[in-house]
């Protein structure tokens, strides 16, 4: 066992291990004697030393099941590396195509949002629309109510009244609380639709926490923390080869120890006696009698003996291999060793692909779950746009409708002071026309008195000789003509206490009237 290396390195051992660690009498017989021989030849090897020889060489097969446990690993390594062959492959598919998946579903999600995103500015413009109206409608109002009704257009003694007493302001109460409902029904519809955003996020991070809580390792190239499966599995298995080729040529030396042994005069009493007293001396745990030399051998004469010249070289090869044995041992506790820690750390990756594997597993489990529920979130995008639209043309109608009322009030303001316009044009119509009669009034006095003198005048003249039966109606006097004012129930009376069909308007109500009027035409 020349040169029986120390435990290397998986990398090392592997193609070391082949070359050396094999005990010597692996050369050929044929080979010329060396000096040595030559001496074992002038100094035979005593016959104790021999049995010694075959004891140690009976003792070190106990080695096998250090070989037995290499196989049962390097089995156990293949089994684990096709397993993790197919479950790593299976493991990048499947992560693959949930990797497409959730790249779909980020998708659908980023639509959503951006319709829930749109709503949500809609809702802002919708709020400031009706915050614009409302206000337009509400300085209107405030207009009709800072306008006080005209005395003269209403009955003595009642209080003072303006504009807005005159219309029915329940109506915009009642739509002004339309408008409220509607907008509380903007915002249930968005709080339906955030709530199932909510949920669908909810179940994309579930899907995430899934998919990282258990990574597939890293490519061998990128992770330093372990060697690659592939190459530990090799060295585990030139492990188990080298060391089986080990525990051959230990068997090798055994049979070679028995053979010198049994050529050897009186070894094989010999060798009985020692080993039954070793397995006295160790409670039955030592050597085994018939593992050395067989009880039906017992019996048997010894071998005849061999040449001089090869019993040389065999007790040579014995005594040189006899002193490899305990570094075979050794080295074959060492591989072992080594093959548990690689095994160890091959088992350990290996769990990572499984635990890689089922979650992955679980991943695509709760993508399947998570694609069983995809179709109430996508309805519930349609109900919110179906929803929203509805609301959203109810709104706007109660908006037109404020805006025809904010267009009525503003022209019934303008109406009024049309009104007071048309009073005052009344007004002056109709001095005209008292001034025109009392014009022609004082002409018909005039023309009627000029008339009584004129008659006064004949009768003093020549009335006495005309006969008071010729024409009855001489001495009658003018007939007489008085303008009155018709009375059709709508005449008012004036501060002198007549009755005026027309009221009297202050100038400057008049005028600022006219001018509330010019603004508003101008706007």
């Amino acid at each position: 066992m020349a040169n029986s290396p120390s435990h290397r390195s998986p990398a090392s051992s592997t193609s070391a291990g082949r070359d050396s660690g094999s005990l010597s009498h692996s050369r050929d017989r044929h080979d010329p004697p060396s000096s040595t021989s030559a001496d074992a030849v002038a100094n035979p090897v005593p016959v104790e030393t021999l049995v010694e020889h075959l004891l140690a060489a009976k003792r070190s097969l106990s080695s096998i099941t250090a070989v037995l446990r290499a196989n049962e690993i390097a089995t156990d390594a293949r089994q684990a590396h096709e397993e993790a062959v197919v479950l790593y492959a299976e493991t990048q598919f499947l992560q693959h195509a949930i990797s497409e998946q959730l790249a779909l579903l980020l998708k659908v999600r980023r639509g959503l949002k951006r319709t829930y995103d749109a709503g949500k500015r809609d809702f802002k413009n919708l709020v400031k629309t009706m915050d614009a109206t409302n206000e337009k409608l509400q300085e209107t109002m405030a207009m009709l109510k800072n306008t006080t009704v005209e005395s003269v257009f209403r009955p003595p003694g009642e209080e003072r009244r303006n504009l807005m007493d005159f219309v029915d302001e329940k109506s915009v109460h009642v739509m002004v609380e339309a408008l409220k409902q509607s907008l509380g029904e903007l915002q249930s519809i968005q709080t339906s639709f955030d709530g199932d955003l909510l949920r669908f996020d909810d179940d994309l991070r579930a899907l995430k926490k899934t998919i990282t809580a258990s990574p597939l390792p890293r490519i061998p190239s990128d992770s330093s923390a372990y060697d690659p499966i592939p190459e530990l599995l090799g060295s585990l298995v030139d492990h188990s080869h080298c060391m089986a080729q080990l525990l051959t040529s230990l068997t090798k030396h055994f049979d070679l120890c028995v053979t010198a042994v049994r050529t050897t005069e009186g070894g094989a009493a010999l060798a009985r006696r020692r080993a039954a007293e070793v397995m006295q001396s160790q409670g039955g745990d030592g050597v085994s009698i018939s593992g050395v030399i067989a009880d039906q051998e017992s019996h048997m004469p010894d071998l005849d003996p061999i040449t001089s010249q090869d019993r040389a070289d065999m007790l040579e090869i014995v005594v040189s291999d006899a002193s490899e044995v305990d570094s075979v041992i050794q080295e074959l506790n060492e591989r072992l060793q080594a093959m548990e820690e690689e095994f160890s750390a091959m088992t350990q990756q290996t769990e990572q692909i499984k635990a890689a594997f089922l979650g992955t597993l679980d991943a695509f489990n709760t993508l399947e779950e998570m694609g069983g529920r995809m179709a109430s979130y996508i309805a519930s995008e349609a109900e919110f746009l179906q929803r929203w639209e509805d609301e959203r043309y109810t709104i706007y109608n109660k908006l037109g409708e404020m805006d025809d009322l904010r267009d009525f009030y503003e022209k019934y303001s303008n109406a009024y002071d049309n009104l007071i316009l048309e009073v005052e044009r009344r007004r002056m119509v109709e001095d005209k026309i008292t001034s025109i009669w009392k014009k022609a009034k004082d002409n018909v006095d005039k023309l009627m008195e000029n008339d009584r003198r004129e008659r006064e005048g004949f009768r003093q003249d020549i009335g006495e000789f005309i006969p008071t039966d010729l024409w009855p109606g001489m001495d009658g006097g003018m007939k007489r003509w008085e303008l009155v004012a018709v009375d059709d129930g709508t005449a008012e009376d004036d501060a002198s206490g007549g009755q005026r069909s027309t009221p009297a308007l202050d100038r400057s109500v008049v005028d600022a009237a006219r001018d509330r009027l010019d603004r508003s035409q101008q706007r």
